[in-house]
């Protein structure tokens, strides 16, 4: 029974997947912001979530052409290797052979409708919308369905060919599945033509759950508030998908008595709110206040590319100091055009500062909190050991590094064959860098043989023969930046990655990716590859997943900034045509 049942969240799970990433409009449609539409998905969530997420609208009908098809091919896979993990399940197995007869039936009907031709017949189709909320703590998604028959007829295939039903109560009304286990009840319903999915106590009262399930809406819903409308407007997102985690609310939770909803699960999980002091709970607002929330959404959905943002929010002084943990590194944050980029930038100095400072304070006016106290003497010892063996001066120096590989020919990792020739420079921004090439130097013959100035301009040498598949590199020198290549341009190309300008902040941290070249590459990996760990049938769906997202990914750039605002994150997808 309990492969049925795990088997019953998967097709939860791919509906709500679908639910989030395919709906569909035309470009040029222009509708009322549903972020403050109190009728839309978001009259079901209460002013005060604790945590909210949506796919409030469909995205445009000509980003969903073009993903599409891939996302037959991307389901096709993911029931490829639903197939083998449960094929490898019950090799491992000792079940007999009508159990496994009809736990493989269960698998065949679920993987019928791994496809979007199958979804569509569940009901979840390019219409369809998606929220996930908390009700409390308690989690909540709710997909907007063509028709909710549809989805329970699904259901009833599914238990047809396990030979058993869920079990079903009714509240207010309203039929609802579950499934129960240590006093938790994981409940699947269709209300009118939206599919509900909760967790919830089993002993929840009727009205309770009512509310829980939507029966009974908020008496004031988050779309009122103008919450997430605030949000997407300072950010710059696209009002259809926005998400918020309010981790004040959520302290308050766990600090205040809790509402109807909470008290049961956390006096399930022996928690109580009253015990705390005064003290924590004070102190417990005070460090929920440094991280007030989290929020995301997307800037674009086009056919041609997804920019997606997320940031978690600081406290104003301690976002102001955060900010201070990079340093410009020449190229850190652009965009190239080879195989992969990388790199990321700190300033330690400032990190030590902050650190050093902050527990100053700390040590000047203790937490009183006794759940606080392990904690605050892990922070005395980490300071007072790093006191007692203090950082050498060269550490100081580092700024950061960036790495960029244009082209790995020949590279099998699959086969474990190393690449015949590389294309790859990196640089390193560390201060006095002049003395960093001369212990190089005092280590490697062939560049002691060179007189490097710190003009930018870049020297070849002979490399070591290590069969790596290069035999020669350029390094080139600046006051503060060392770089290296082993590319055939190296020439011409440490010049100019020592005289490239960073982006603005400067990332914390910043990775781009050639999405054809590098899924291909991952992918051919996994299907040539010889882990005994991993079914062959397993692998060969695993590289079909990837060799779709190489033919959708054009390129892929990931940045992280450190801001005013606090910590922040882009993401920037190019779909290929």
């Amino acid at each position: 029974m309990l492969k049925i049942v795990q088997s019953r969240y998967l097709i939860l799970l791919a509906a709500c997947a679908l639910g989030v990433a395919g709906c569909g409009k035309s470009d040029e449609e222009k509708e009322p912001s549903p972020l403050n539409d109190a009728a839309g998905l978001l009259r079901y969530v209460p002013a005060d979530t604790p945590y909210v997420f949506g796919t409030l609208a469909p995205p445009p009908d000509k980003f969903m052409d073009k993903i599409e098809p891939t996302l037959d091919r991307v389901l096709a896979a993911y029931s490829d290797m639903l197939g083998a993990a449960v094929a490898d399940g019950l090799a491992e197995s000792e079940g007999d052979s009508e159990e496994a007869e009809k736990i493989n039936a269960v698998v065949q009907e679920l993987q019928s409708l791994m496809s979007l031709e199958g979804l569509r017949d569940a009901g979840v189709t390019r219409e369809s919308t998606f929220v996930l909320y908390g009700n409390g703590l308690l989690p909540v998604a709710r997909v907007s369905l063509s028709d909710g028959s549809l989805f329970d007829d699904a259901i009833t295939r599914i238990e047809a060919k396990a030979g058993e039903q869920l079990s079903v109560a009714e509240v207010d009304g309203m039929p609802y599945r579950f499934i129960e286990d240590e006093g938790v009840r994981v409940i699947v319903a269709t209300a009118g033509d939206q599919l509900v999915l909760t967790i919830a106590p089993d002993s929840l009262d009727d009205a309770a759950l009512a509310r829980l399930l939507g029966l009974k809406l908020p008496t004031k819903n988050i779309a009122q508030t103008g919450k997430l409308l605030e949000i997407a407007e300072e950010y710059g997102y696209l009002h259809d998908y926005v998400g918020l985690v309010d981790t004040v609310r959520l302290a308050d939770t766990f600090i205040d008595e809790p509402g109807d909803l909470d008290a049961l699960l956390l006096e399930m999980a022996g928690y109580d709110a009253a015990a705390l002091s005064d003290e924590c709970k004070a102190e417990f607002r005070t460090l929920a206040a440094i991280v007030p929330r989290i929020v995301t959404g997307y800037e674009e959905v086009s056919a041609e590319r997804v920019r997606s943002h997320a940031a978690v929010e600081l406290r104003d002084d301690i976002a102001a100091e955060v900010s201070t943990f990079v340093s410009p590194v020449p190229g850190l944050g652009a965009i190239y055009e080879g195989l992969l980029s990388f790199g990321m930038s700190l300033n330690i100095e400032a990190v030590w500062s902050f650190f050093d400072k902050q527990v100053a304070a700390l040590e000047e006016d203790p937490w009183e909190c006794e759940h606080l106290s392990d904690l605050q003497d892990g922070l005395f010892a980490a300071r007072d050991k790093a006191l007692a063996q203090p950082v050498p001066p060269v550490v100081y120096d580092f700024h950061g590094f960036l790495g960029v590989v244009n082209e790995l020919e020949g590279f099998d990792p699959g086969k474990k064959q190393p690449p015949e020739s590389i294309d790859a420079s990196f640089l390193l921004a560390i201060d006095n860098a002049q003395g960093l090439v001369a212990m190089g130097q005092a280590m490697i013959p062939q560049l002691a043989e060179l007189t490097i100035e710190p003009d930018g301009k870049a020297h070849q040498f002979e490399l070591p023969d290590t069969g790596s598949g290069a035999e020669t590199a350029w390094v080139a020198l600046q006051e503060s930046a060392i770089a290296l290549s082993v590319s055939e341009d190296g020439e011409t190309a440490l010049p100019a990655l020592l005289a490239a300008e960073g982006t603005t902040p400067p990332p914390f941290m910043s990775i781009g990716l050639d999405g054809e070249q590098y899924y291909k590459l991952i992918g051919d990996a996994m299907r040539a590859s010889d882990d005994e760990e991993m079914s062959e049938e397993m692998r060969a769906g695993v590289s079909k997943l990837l060799v779709a997202a190489a033919e959708l990914y054009e390129r892929l750039q990931v940045d992280v900034t450190f801001t005013e605002r606090g910590i922040e994150m882009d993401s920037d997808v190019t779909l290929a045509d």
